[in-house]
């Protein structure tokens, strides 16, 4: 496998407890990311904000990113909100500012809890939207012709994304971020978890990978790549797994679970140098999207183009 690897650097703790984000660290971090070689950022804004405030500052920080590397491909975390039409409100408005690469899209429930002095279940948090909620940003993507960015802490959730692929309502260049549970809480950092999905293994891939081989008689033309949350992936075999199989790498400080020296810089110059063992050469920012919607071309299958 020689393709180029496409490095995704989750810039933005997002952690109770952890320092609230400020929009020149993010600006820095994201720049000094994608000099290492990182290609997506995805980041947060300071929950503090009201709406309005936020959806201004994640434009601003996105335009400011992008004045230094105009091809990097970026993407947010969800605003606060009661519901699922509250929790994406920016997309829209970062779409006709011209800053949003990809659309994040959660669909369906995923709900890790930390373990409390006695190792039991204690406690929850939730990753979740809800398949309409879900749906209309699909539906709107398609409209701005931007790819959506799919996490997948569930099987349940790449069925999703298999169904809207096999039905033509994906819009061309989306792909699929296979998540994987660590074994500490993203929100008490360096306490023990049981987070979501299935365990951060090589066999566990190869489970996802059989899903979206057998989706159709082609198989899904989508592009994948895979995060672990709550611990470190660059230290599992995971990682140098998915780099042969073909796969891609989301790193960054946002994932770990701890709080500790590490940098995004560090993670994706790690990444970078474990592409480079197994004889991939890291994508640039302008190759992305085409490597994105390569696929969906070669295949020329169902979905639809915009």
């Amino acid at each position: 496998m020689t393709s180029p690897v496409i490095i995704e650097a989750a810039v933005s703790p997002f952690r109770a407890g952890a320092p609230v984000d400020d929009s020149f660290g993010v600006i820095g971090d994201a720049v000094a990311s994608i000099e290492a070689g990182a290609s997506i950022v995805h980041h947060h804004h300071d929950a503090r904000l009201e709406r309005d405030e936020a959806v201004a500052a994640l434009i601003d920080v996105s335009r400011a990113i992008l004045d230094v590397h105009p091809d990097a491909v970026l993407y947010p975390g969800i605003l606060s909100g009661r519901n699922g039409a509250e929790h994406m409100a920016h997309l829209s408005p970062m779409a006709e500012a011209g800053v949003l690469g990809l659309a994040p899209v959660d669909p369906g429930a995923a709900v890790p809890y930390d373990l409390d002095d006695t190792g039991l279940p204690s406690g929850h948090g939730y990753v979740w939207n809800s398949f309409s909620t879900s749906k209309r940003v699909a539906a709107s993507m398609l409209e701005y012709g931007i790819g959506l960015t799919i996490g997948v802490y569930e099987p349940v959730q790449l069925r999703w994304a298999l169904a809207y692929e096999a039905a033509g309502e994906l819009p061309v260049g989306s792909m699929v971020k296979l998540y994987f549970g660590g074994g500490r809480s993203l929100f008490r950092p360096g306490h023990p978890a049981i987070n979501f999905g299935l365990p951060p293994t090589p066999q566990a891939l190869d489970m996802y990978l059989a899903m979206m081989k057998a989706s159709g008689s082609d198989g899904s033309a989508m592009s994948w790549s895979v995060g672990v949350m709550g611990d470190s992936l660059l230290d599992l075999p995971l990682a140098r797994y998915a780099l042969e199989r073909g796969g891609h790498l989301r790193v960054g400080v946002e994932d770990l679970g701890v709080v500790d020296a590490t940098s995004n810089v560090e993670t994706v110059e790690r990444a970078a140098a474990l592409a480079a063992e197994v004889g991939r050469r890291v994508a640039t920012p302008s190759e992305v999207r085409s490597l994105l919607a390569g696929p969906f071309a070669a295949r020329k299958s169902g979905c639809r183009e915009t």
